[in-house]
């Protein structure tokens, strides 16, 4: 009997990994095609021209008031912004900081949003329209769908191969890495500082 219950156990474990599996393998996949054709950003351009903006759980308990190719569209914002935040990060673009969650900036010739996530409860992701009047303040999608690498990458990984060189040279010369871990965690709130500073400056102007 305990033996019987081993296998059922067993059997249900194997179930649900390989239900997880599949649904990343989804998602890898859903994401990639998202990111290398403009499908998803021309259907956002169409689906906003009555409206600025929505999130994700804006028809959570109205499901009927929208096609449901249109709601299967909205659950999946979650998988453009994870797309576009995986390209960002690759290029050292950040997102904008705003009460409670970040977004992106993102364009596609003169069409512009801003796609982010609020966390409080819950998380929800959103995508609100906003007009190009910065280009250098969007990320092109064109550069996405093309992978393409922005110019600054190369110094910038030059640059912390530098860094780690000179953290690793200073550790094996004998500096305890926790000394090494609170002066850099120093010195990188201080430059949070002077930026955040810079950035109350330029608003005051």
């Amino acid at each position: 009997m305990i033996k019987k219950r081993e296998n059922i156990d067993e059997t249900m474990m194997k179930k649900f990994i390989e239900s997880c599996v599949e649904k990343e393998k989804y998602r890898t996949e859903k994401i990639k095609d998202m990111m290398t054709n403009p499908d998803y950003f021309e259907w956002l351009n169409e689906f906003t021209q009555d409206k600025k903006g929505f999130s994700d759980d804006t028809w959570l308990y109205f499901p009927n008031e929208i096609k449901d190719s249109d709601k299967e569209n909205v659950e999946e914002l979650h998988l453009f912004y994870d797309g576009i935040d995986k390209y960002a990060s690759a290029n050292y673009i950040y997102p904008v900081d705003c009460e409670y969650g970040n977004f992106y900036k993102i364009r596609l010739d003169e069409i512009g949003f801003e796609i982010g996530v609020l966390s409080g409860q819950g998380v929800v992701f959103f995508c609100k329209k906003v007009p190009v009047e910065n280009e250098q303040e969007f990320i092109d999608f064109n550069d996405i769908m093309t992978g393409k690498k922005q110019e600054e990458v190369d110094r910038i990984d030059a640059s912390l191969d530098f860094l780690s060189e000179m953290v690793l040279a200073t550790y094996e010369s004998g500096v305890p890495i926790e000394a090494i871990a609170n002066k850099l965690d120093s010195v990188v709130k201080e430059l949070a500082v002077k930026d955040e500073d810079k950035a109350k400056t330029l608003i005051k102007k």
